[in-house]
């Protein structure tokens, strides 16, 4: 079984978590090879201080003796990313003191933690694997068009926005009313009926008009006041009619017409015979 033992646990490669403890805030970093499971810690602060831990085949078979089946092989990597992902990490005997013997500890809270041994790198070991954790961002930000945070989702072209509108009842309603507005008067008054027929009891609050109700009402109103405007249009109309002249009556002067007419008495002559 020698060199199948970390094909188990998969499920512990390339997991990155933070840690908060006390004042400090670390960041730990799991890989898997087919000969160990590696821990990178970093303590965030001005020096870019970094730790290092592993398991060997040797610390496994102290944990789940000599010949464990796969199966529970994959189980315990299952349970140790579990307790990853969900925070589950303690920094025992923490010190920020150089040389400190620290430990990792999965699952503080468990029945049986487990704790691997953390060394603190040389500076130059650090730079190398910060450089090398960012070579791989990088190579993963190719996908999201060498963004380093979001998916490419965000960067897709989305279509423009429509401007058309689905026309709702109290549209179908508003114009109606404005087309016919004796229409609208009917339609309120059947609304009426029917709500008579349903009238509330005493003691009930009144029904509120409907929306149609408010615009057929507006609609009637309209109507009544543009018949106004019409009847007072055609007063106007008759009063500013010249009135019809009057005929001159006979013999009156046509200077004047409305001057009195004289009355002319016929002369008598008197006969030859008297």
């Amino acid at each position: 079984m020698s060199g199948d033992i970390f094909v188990n646990f998969s499920a512990l490669d390339e997991l990155i978590q933070i840690i908060y403890q006390s004042i400090y805030k670390f960041v730990i970093v799991s890989t898997v090879t087919d000969e160990k499971w590696t821990i990178h810690l970093g303590l965030s602060d001005s020096d870019g201080r970094w730790w290092k831990g592993e398991w060997t085949e040797g610390n496994v078979h102290e944990i789940m003796g000599s010949k464990p089946s796969d199966k529970l092989l994959e189980q315990f990597g299952d349970q140790l990313a579990k307790l990853f992902v969900d925070g589950e990490l303690f920094i025992t005997n923490w010190s920020s003191a150089p040389g400190a013997k620290i430990k990792l500890t999965v699952g503080p809270a468990a029945k049986r933690p487990m704790h691997m041994s953390l060394e603190e790198l040389t500076p130059s070991q650090a730079a190398e694997f910060a450089t090398g954790i960012l070579v791989d961002i990088a190579l993963q930000a190719k996908s999201r068009k060498c963004r380093l945070h979001g998916s490419t989702s965000v960067f897709e072209s989305t279509p423009a926005p429509t401007t058309s509108r689905v026309p709702t009842r109290s549209d179908t309603v508003e114009g109606s009313s404005r087309s016919s507005p004796a229409k609208a008067s009917m339609q309120l008054k059947t609304e009426e009926g029917s709500h008579v027929g349903s009238s509330s009891g005493p003691g009930e609050k009144p029904i509120k008009p409907s929306h149609l109700e408010t615009v057929a009402m507006q609609a009637k109103s309209v109507t009544s006041a543009t018949d106004k405007k019409r009847a007072a249009s055609s007063e106007t109309t008759t009063s500013n009619k010249p009135a019809p002249v009057a005929r001159p009556f006979k013999g009156a002067s046509l200077a004047n017409p409305n001057k009195k007419a004289r009355k002319y008495q016929a002369i008598e002559f008197e006969s030859d015979s008297e």
